[in-house]
């Protein structure tokens, strides 16, 4: 897990430097969309078997108190960083801005 060093307000703007292992910087391939999360867990999911394949439950509560409605697939991503496997799933995104309209 990467380690903060120091933060910096200048001209607006949040200057953050941080520590970083080998593993994390090959993951620093594009840094235009990076999230930082502090290793601070406060949802319990189930995990169990569902036919021929594993599941992850979420339940209705945790998607009602976050206001989140399900849509088919999400992207995910399994991060494994020294040691430990992380998993990062997008489970909703709110497009705001003009509507774009195709023939």
């Amino acid at each position: 897990m990467a380690n903060i060093r120091s933060i910096n307000m200048k001209n607006n703007e949040i200057i953050l430097n941080v520590l970083v292992s080998e593993d994390e910087y090959g993951l620093l391939n594009d840094t235009k969309d990076m999230v930082i999360v502090p290793e601070k867990f406060d949802e319990s999911l189930t995990t169990g078997k569902l036919g021929n394949s594993n599941r992850i439950m979420l339940p209705k509560k945790i998607l009602k108190k976050h206001k989140i409605e399900l849509k088919g697939k999400v992207p995910a991503r399994i991060f494994d960083l020294n040691g430990k496997k992380f998993l990062l799933i997008k489970l909703d995104e709110k497009m705001i801005g003009v509507p774009e309209f195709e023939e």
